[in-house]
């Protein structure tokens, strides 16, 4: 039999078509797993990404505010709270940014990229994970949310509480507010449940954004000495009564020596005066109150305090007037509940015409939060208002810029208020003066870094007649979405009065407005004047008192709705013995 065998030619064609099918299919065997590979790290990308965007979600529930524009932000959760911090997240080879950003629409409501109008009531989430795929391949994730402030104008509740004994009795009082009505009143916790006689001078309520709670704190006198007095309204009742500080004197009545905030953590800081040169605080973490813990030591005993944590943060501003007529600063680095976290004391001004009145405010800026603004008195003529600017450092700490001054006033300083402009670097500044008939005046307080600057906006005059009591007898807000401002003020009549205030022309309307009262008759002069804003809607609640100790409420969306009359039985007519928080939670 002929055998024959391959020639040398087919065995080489043989191996080349082999070679060529070989390297195909491993070249599809390798496409296929990374395509499987790539796929795998897209799911934990997008897993990644989603996470940042309900991060975003929880931080937008706590406080529609806390939405600030960011082109790279990272996340970090404390128990259950979710807060922005750092520049991005890094987990094994993903990075991840949220980026915060205003929303525009055009005149049919769609979103649009370029043009259209501001919508303030809306912010856009952009989370991004990045990540090395292969040399010189980088992958990248993105998804994107919409975000709405759907609590609109009375569509949120709050708590008023006040002083309901006169000069006589400890009662304290409270109402809920729905959104549309008031409850009837209902007593809160008895302070001290021995004696009745401690009525109340001052009350401040604050209200937590991380769970159903709010708390009070109150200061009372009873002829020879002085309490102040904290308690937690847990949604349904009042109760944790515990007394922060007593003194005895007689003197002093009218100040507000304490003040409090709630920081990112979810606890309550309460910090206040006990007649000493050295301010002390408590907190709250939604079950137990802390021991009483030092701060570092003032020139004198605190008059007038003011205590604002940080958006985000669990870092704390407090200033204060103090007997020694100084304006000082202390910061909280956010650490544990220590004296040693606490800067030593800043002076700022080291005279001040009175130290009864509260010729201090500090605010937050809420278009920059690293940074805050302060104002204060540095003379015991000063007819000069001064500004400065704190710029904190991300780290626990900051620093105070050059102090800034306006005009000279024709009458010393008196009682001062700040706000903050929602989306600009910008604040307005008011104080009643110290004339004889006193006036009401308003700056614009701007900053560049840290560095203010104090210019008069047009008919910044507001009123040329006020009452002549050493409280502010006037309050300031922005409107949520920052086009205009309202001053609600008694011009030294019954009549309640208002004027707003444009953002982009830098004015105040020429002539105000009265308030129609109908069908209540005022005590005359109106006295104390009080506004709060809700942060999450554009409504400005407003409360004020008369000559006869009558509280009064209304809400302002551009117009004032009906008055409700709520207490005819306040302590002092120039003492702010009642407050309303806004539902936060």
């Amino acid at each position: 039999m002929n055998k024959q065998g391959f020639s040398l030619l087919e065995i080489i064609l043989a191996v080349a078509l082999f070679a060529i099918f070989a390297t195909g299919a491993a070249a599809t065997i390798l496409r296929g797993i990374n395509l499987n590979r790539l796929g795998n790290e897209y799911t934990g990308a997008a897993q990644y990404a989603a996470e940042g965007i309900e991060a975003a979600r929880s931080i937008k529930n706590q406080a529609f505010a806390n939405l600030i524009n960011s082109v790279g932000t990272g996340i970090t959760k404390t128990g259950t709270i979710w807060t922005f911090s750092g520049a991005s997240n890094t987990f094994d080879k993903y990075t991840r940014t949220l980026a915060i950003a205003d929303v525009y629409r055009d005149g049919s409501g769609n979103v649009v990229a370029t043009g259209g109008t501001l919508d303030a009531l809306s912010k856009k989430a952009t989370s991004t994970v990045q990540w090395n795929f292969a040399t010189g391949k980088n992958e990248t994730f993105s998804t994107i949310s919409y975000f709405t402030n759907w609590k609109m104008p009375f569509g949120k509740g709050g708590l008023l509480a006040y002083g309901d004994g006169g000069t006589t009795s400890d009662a304290l009082m409270y109402k809920t507010f729905d959104g549309s009505t008031w409850s009837a009143a209902a007593a809160m916790a008895d302070v001290d449940g021995a004696t009745t006689n401690k009525y109340a001078r001052i009350i401040r309520v604050y209200s937590s954004p991380t769970r159903n709670e709010k708390i009070a704190i109150s200061r009372h006198y009873n002829g020879t000495g002085q309490w102040i007095y904290a308690q937690v309204y847990n949604g349904s009742t009042w109760g944790n009564v515990v007394q922060l500080s007593t003194w005895n004197t007689t003197t002093f009545l009218d100040v507000q020596n304490f003040d409090g905030t709630y920081l990112a953590n979810g606890d309550f800081m309460a910090v206040y005066s006990d007649n000493s040169s050295t301010p002390k605080f408590r907190t709250w973490n939604g079950s137990t109150w802390s021991g009483q813990v030092l701060m570092r030591p003032l020139s004198g005993t605190p008059y007038n305090i003011v205590t604002k944590a940080r958006s985000g943060t669990n870092e704390v501003m407090f200033v204060s007037i103090d007997s020694a007529s100084d304006t000082s600063s202390e910061y909280f680095n956010g650490g544990t509940y220590a004296v040693n976290n606490w800067t030593t004391a800043t002076d700022h001004g080291t005279n001040t015409p009175t130290s009864t009145k509260r010729i201090l405010d500090f605010q937050w800026s809420l278009n920059s939060p690293t940074t805050g603004g302060l104002i204060y008195s540095n003379s015991a003529t000063d007819k000069f208002m001064r500004a400065k600017v704190f710029v904190a450092n991300g780290a626990g700490g900051g620093t105070w810029g050059a102090q800034a001054n306006t005009i000279a006033q024709t009458n010393n300083l008196g009682a001062m208020q700040i706000d903050a402009h929602p989306f600009a670097n910008e604040f307005l500044a008011c104080n009643k003066d110290g004339g004889t008939i006193p006036n009401i005046i308003c700056l614009k307080f701007t900053f560049s870094g840290s560095t203010a600057t104090l210019t008069s906006p047009t008919n910044n005059t507001i009123s040329t007649t006020t009452d002549t009591g050493i409280q502010t007898s006037f309050a300031v807000r922005y409107s949520s979405d920052g086009s205009s401002a309202l001053i609600t003020y008694g011009d030294g009549t019954n009549v309640l009065k208002y004027k707003t205030y444009d953002s982009s022309s830098s004015s105040f309307v020429s002539s105000p407005t009265s308030v129609s009262t109908t069908p209540y008759t005022l005590g005359n002069p109106l006295r104390t004047v009080r506004e709060i804003p809700d942060v999450n809607g554009s409504t400005i609640m407003t409360l004020f008192t008369d000559n006869n100790r009558d509280l009064y409420s209304s809400g302002w969306t551009g117009s004032f709705v009906p008055f409700t009359q709520h207490s005819i039985n306040g302590s002092e007519t120039t003492d702010f013995w009642y407050d309303f928080a806004w539902d936060a939670f």
